[in-house]
This record gives C-alpha cells, structure tokens and sequence, in this order.
C-alpha cells in the first residue's frame, strides 16, 4: 500500500501557499476588471479613460479660434456673404456641448433639410422618418477587392466619403463601389479646398442635386458654408451643404478617444496618462469615415458599411496613389468601434446611456 504523504510540517506550509495563491488570483481579477456604470448591462467602462476622453485639445483650439473670427466679424468672407457666415458660425458656436441625447435628434437635423430640398417630406409625410436602409462607403483600397457596387446601390441612401468617384453604370468600378450618391460627407478641409479651386461646383463632386453634409476641422470655412449655400443667380437651386451638429462632434471624438486609450493600455501597458505624448494630443480626430457612420446610425433603420480597413497590398485609398495612414486618426481603434457597432452596441460607451437605439449595423470585408 502507497502511504500517503500527510507530514505537518508538509501540509502546512502547502495550504499556507494554495490561500496565498487564490488570494493573489481574486486580488488580480479585481484589478483587470474595470470600473462599471449604473447601466453597464455587463459591458464595464473604464472610468479613468471616460474622463481623459473627454479632454479634447484640438476642439478646444478651434473654438479659440472661432471667438477670435467672431470677434474679427469674419472678414475673410465675401461682403455679400458675410452675414451668412456669421450667423452660421456663431449658432455653432452656441451649440458646443457633449450631449449624446443628438443621436435621436439627427433625423430632423439631417435627414429633413435633404427631404425639403427634394419635396418628399410634404409629397409623401415621412420628414421625421429614417431611411429605411443606408451604405456608408469608405475610400480603402480593400474595396477593389470585393464586387459589392451592386449591393450598395441597393440601399436607399448611399453616402461616400470626400468626394471619392463612384462608379458609371456599368462601369468596372461601379462594379466595386457603385454608382449611386444620395449624400456627400465632407471634412471641412476638403471643402475649403475644392471651392479655392474655382467655386463650389468643384465640391460637388456627385452634382448639384447631392446633398453635402460637412464637419467643421477650422471655423474660417463657415465662409464656405456660407457661399455654397447661397443661390447662384439664374440656376436652379443646388442641394444644400449642412454643417454637422457640434454635438455629434463632440459624441465622435469622445468615443474614438476611448478607444484609443483603451488600446493604448491594452497593448503597451502604460498608464492611460501617457497615452498623449504617443498620439500628439493637440492633432488627434476622428476620421471622416468614423463621423460619416456615427451620423448614419442616427438616420437609418439598417446600416451597412463598406470599404472600411486594410490589407498590405491594398493602397489607403482606392482612387489615389497614397499608401500610408494619416497619423492623426488612430484607425485600429476606430476598426474596434465598428466591431463593437456591429456585434455588441450595449458594450459602446457614451452610447449605450444616450437613451438612443442603435440600428443593426453590418460591415463588409
């Protein structure tokens, strides 16, 4: 018969260890979990990474700007827009606030000035109704990989980013990207820029009759509004350029931010604190892409989304030569937003408490 091994002088010291050993595993259990909300529905949000993400450098340097333009009465305008300009510049300015309550706010604030251009609000009554179904096209070259143009000319609102080509019917990149354009989304930047060219026409890249919904990078570029707004004598009416709410703004950043510091932590192990002098602070934003979906949840019952990622042998952009990232925005942390959109809304913060739901999002690879 074995004996067994049942020496006092053994087993003590072994329990003494195993106790020290389950504490030691509890203990570090409780410090990986993060801190949860009174709503967190078993997703937790990091405390910590909710308040740094609040703090915002960039945004707060354009609206020192935008009080200086003010003050200045924005003399960069045009005379014959300049009270446009102002107007427009200075209602933005009243409404700087971080109110995730916007999200169930964006179907009047986008959706009902693009139905009263086109007459479908008062033809049909659906003014305060979402569109029923909406692809957000992103400019990665990852989409010359897949033939999904027919797939997004399907949906009821097709939107592309800072003026990418879509495709002619028929074409070989209709086939990838489509053809169809019911809403332009511009960073401001890009508006400035094309209209510098020679006039507003150049912004339209999908024509007059495309609405063009634009956040502002530089308050300077209300003047842009402003022109591009404006009637040209003896044509008709192009579609209007809407400026984005600040409080949408404000809901993007804080949300790519969060994740961004979440990543930075995950991967690096540093103190989220740290996390500013890896991503120059005073430069980080979202991308026109992050902002373009956000604004899509908020007006469509179903929302797709397309051309979003990369692949070593695609380009950054499929319709220019550019291969490398802008290293302003932080994309990993954005491609995790989208992963969580599409998989796992509840677990979203700022989101989840806004008391806004979130439609069913699908991204394509």
């Amino acid at each position: 018969m074995k004996r067994q091994w049942s020496h006092p002088s053994v087993a003590l010291p072994l329990l003494v260890a195993l106790l020290l050993l389950l504490t030691f595993r509890c203990s570090l259990r409780h410090a990986q979990a993060p801190s949860r909300g009174a709503n967190a529905g078993g997703y937790g949000v990091d405390a910590t990474l909710a308040e740094l993400a609040a703090v915002d450098p960039a945004a707060s340097a354009v609206l020192r700007d935008a009080e200086a333009l003010l003050e200045g009465n924005l003399t960069r305008a045009p005379p014959e827009h300049r009270d446009a300009a102002v107007r427009g510049l200075r209602g933005w300015l009243r409404a700087q606030r971080f109110d995730p309550g916007v999200m169930a706010e964006l179907v009047d604030l986008i959706k009902r000035p693009i139905d009263r251009y086109a007459g479908a609000a008062r033809e049909r009554g659906e003014g305060r109704r979402p569109y029923a179904s909406c692809a957000v096209v992103g400019n990665s070259g990852v989409l010359l990989a897949r033939e999904h143009g027919a797939l997004i000319d399907g949906h009821d609102l097709v939107v592309r980013l800072n003026n990418a080509p879509a495709g002619e019917e028929g074409s070989w990149l209709a086939r990838h990207v489509g053809a169809r354009t019911g809403l332009a989304f511009l960073n401001s930047n890009v508006l400035s820029r094309c209209a510098a060219r020679g006039g507003c026409q150049h912004c339209r890249a999908y024509g007059d009759r495309v609405p063009i919904l634009t956040y502002t990078c530089s308050a300077a570029h209300f003047v842009e509004h402003a022109v591009c707004n404006a009637p040209a004598a003896g044509a008709a009416a192009a579609a209007p350029v809407i400026v984005t709410d600040p409080r949408l703004d404000a809901l993007c950043a804080r949300l790519v931010k969060y994740y961004s510091l979440r990543r930075f932590v995950r991967e690096t192990g540093r103190p989220a604190a740290e996390w500013g002098a890896r991503h120059e602070e005073g430069m980080f934003h979202y991308s026109s892409g992050m902002q373009a979906v956000v604004a899509a949840a908020g007006v469509c019952e179903r929302v797709s989304v397309f051309g979003f990622g990369k692949d070593p042998g695609a380009r950054h952009h499929y319709h220019t030569l550019q291969r490398g990232e802008l290293d302003l925005h932080d994309y990993e942390a954005e491609y995790e937003f989208y992963r969580d959109l599409e998989a796992r809304p509840e677990a979203i913060p700022f989101l989840r408490d806004s008391g806004f739901r979130l439609p069913p999002v699908v991204v394509y690879q």
